[in-house]
């Protein structure tokens, strides 16, 4: 009876075990590739495809060799066709892979080489002992010999042999002992080696395993495959330009790529590549906005700020925006989140402090706070699968290529240099944005030098510079300058002449840019531009924004083999009047010019610029209009 129930007992186990689902794989490692990744500034998501034939109702399923610079707690996964994922988790130990044999072989070589060293101790011993014997003999000889010679006994040849046979032996234990000395410096500096291969190997066969253990259930017939998607760090990219234009071609190319550093721990290998600008961790929700309050303090505590310490404060609080956000998007629980917000918050609050504190016109002056982002959030897909291995080393991927229509002048500044510079005003017609970054350009196939260019949307007109060219000059001197006084003030007068000159074998049209004293408003010092005899630049957006600094801007064209006698002559004048007992200063940088140089690149940019067409006339404009501003102290 007992045997019969056994039987059974064991039957029934049997057809159990035959009747249960058993996938490929369960609670084992299976096979997975990268076949996805997008590509951030700094961080990537790569996807990883698992096949799966068959699941049973409920399975482990581990995903192994995930990569050292893995985010864990970014691990995504999810099913398709028969594969319904139920959890994910990232589980991580340390595991030892000691190469025992190369070890052991190590072992043996740093023995062997620690007896010779051993025997090598032992013959310098010996020398230093058979040099102590020679000590003693030349002891022994040298008064003998004294004695006697005193007594008239000696015995020349006898001294003589002792003397030479002393002698060589130091000669060959001299020789000896740099063999021996040599001998040991060899063996310690191998034995150093031995000891940091070693050491080395010792290490490396330690290491830390990275798991992703993902429990999956059965939906329909269990088989179909899981998208396992998580975040690395140490890679990004960056882009970067090659124009290439042709003299008299009104057609310039683009090429863009992308430059990638990969050192996350795993290659990617025959994968979709997607380069993008966007943040992979914001939260979905928005943040909360909390109430601003705002007290009054007694007048005079509060201190105003320069533009230095304005820029200063607005670098900190954008520091504090962008890691608030990033707490943001990785928060996994409701404490976090609130955290986050309370310090987006915070950063907000300080930004507007300060518009309460510095006022506009100074806030202006320094980046806003809608200029606190990097730009749009743009992506890539490249055409082709590609291959990015994981190194040190900076790889170059083709993004795209593009061809825009070019409008070609010249632009001189003689009051910086000489030299005459080429540009292209282009107009992005691809149907892609160009983020800003670094270009190498080329004219008639000639590498001409290396630029930068920012954010450019689609349909934007964006300036490209083509290097010097080397046939046009461009060059400004003070032909007049006089002093009076008239009452309590003393006025300046000066006269400045440009002069341009063309060796092309064609007219060129010139932007030329000069500027006149500005004041900002805060001086009593009033500036008077002489309307000029060529009128200057009637350009909507050089008016609004560069004029009223007191740049000057003119398009000039510039007839072939206008040299020397016959260059093209440009001259304007103007006044600078202030109260008498003060004199003129100077800003020699800082924020004034730092501001100054923000308002060409907008300008150069700007959609609204057109070139004139040659011997087009330019509608001439009225000088602007007198600035005043406190004066500066006298000296």
């Amino acid at each position: 009876m007992n045997a019969r129930l056994l039987a059974q007992g064991c039957l029934a186990a049997v057809t159990l075990l035959l009747s249960m689902n058993l996938a490929p794989g369960a609670d084992s490692p299976l096979a997975s590739r990268v076949s996805e990744v997008t590509l951030y500034r700094e961080q990537a998501m790569v996807t990883r495809v698992i096949a799966i034939d068959s699941v049973g109702p409920s399975q482990e399923v581990v995903v192994k060799d995930l990569p050292e610079q893995i985010v864990p707690e970014s691990l995504f996964a999810e099913g398709n066709g028969g594969v319904e994922v139920r959890a994910v988790r990232f589980r991580s130990e340390a595991t030892s892979k000691e190469p025992r044999d190369e070890l052991r072989k190590l072992d043996e070589s740093l023995e062997q080489i620690r007896q010779k060293l051993s025997e090598n101790k032992k013959s310098q011993e010996l020398l230093t002992k058979k040099t102590g014997y020679l000590d003693q003999l030349e002891g022994f000889v040298a008064p003998t010999a004294k004695t006697d010679l005193a007594r008239g006994v000696l015995n020349a040849q006898a001294l003589e042999e002792v003397t030479n046979f002393s002698f060589a032996q130091r000669q060959e234990l001299k020789e000896t002992a740099v063999a021996i000395e040599r001998d040991a410096e060899n063996l310690q500096k191998e034995m150093t080696l031995l000891e940091r291969q070693r050491a080395e190997l010792s290490k490396s066969g330690s290491h830390t395993a990275r798991e992703a253990v993902i429990f999956v259930a059965a939906r329909g017939d269990g088989k179909g495959s899981v998208r396992l998607s998580y975040l690395v760090r140490q890679c990004g990219w960056s882009p970067t330009y090659t124009f290439r234009g042709t003299e008299g071609n009104d057609e310039v190319h683009l090429e863009c790529n992308g430059s990638i550093q990969q050192m996350t721990g795993e290659d990617w290998d025959g994968v979709k590549l997607t380069l993008s600008t966007a943040s992979p961790a914001l939260s979905a929700s928005r943040p909360g906005l909390t109430p601003f309050p705002v007290i009054l303090v007694p007048q005079g505590e509060q201190k105003g700020m320069g533009v230095e310490d304005l820029e200063r404060q607005l670098d900190t609080i954008r520091q504090q925006k962008a890691t608030a956000m990033e707490q943001s998007g990785v928060a996994t629980d409701s404490e976090a989140k609130a955290g986050a917000v309370r310090s987006l918050n915070v950063a907000a609050n300080q930004y507007q402090n300060l518009e309460l504190l510095s006022g506009k016109n100074l806030l202006g002056a320094a980046p806003s706070g809608d200029e606190w982002d990097e730009g749009p959030s743009l992506s890539y897909p490249l055409a082709n699968v590609v291959s990015v291995a994981s190194r040190s080393d900076q790889q170059l991927v083709q993004v795209f290529r593009s061809s825009f229509k070019a409008r070609w002048y010249f632009v001189a500044s003689p009051v910086l240099t000489r030299h005459v510079y080429r540009e292209a005003e282009l107009t992005n017609t691809s149907d892609r944005d160009l983020l800003g970054g670094p270009i190498a350009v080329y004219l008639d196939d000639r590498f001409v030098g290396r630029s930068e260019i920012p954010t450019v949307a689609r349909a934007q007109t964006f300036v490209a510079g083509f290097g010097v060219d080397p046939q046009l000059r461009a060059r400004r001197e003070l032909i007049d300058r006089s002093e009076s006084l008239q009452g309590g003030n003393r006025k300046l007068d000066f006269k400045y002449r440009i002069t341009l000159e063309n060796w092309r074998s064609t007219e060129a049209v010139l932007r030329v840019y000069d500027r006149v004293p500005h004041a900002d408003g805060t001086t009593d010092v009033r500036i008077t531009l002489v309307p000029p005899t060529d009128p200057l630049d009637t350009d909507p957006v050089y008016e609004r924004r560069e004029k009223p600094k007191g740049v000057l801007r003119w398009q000039i064209t510039v007839p072939s083999g206008s040299v020397r006698d016959k260059a093209r002559l440009l001259e304007y004048s103007y006044t600078v009047e202030f109260e008498r007992s003060y004199q003129l200063g100077t800003w020699a940088g800082g924020p004034q010019v730092e501001d100054f140089l923000k308002v060409q690149p907008a300008a150069s940019m700007s959609a609204e610029a057109r070139q004139p067409e040659p011997n087009q006339p330019v509608t001439p404009n009225e000088p602007p209009p007198p600035q005043t501003a406190p004066a500066p102290p006298s000296p």
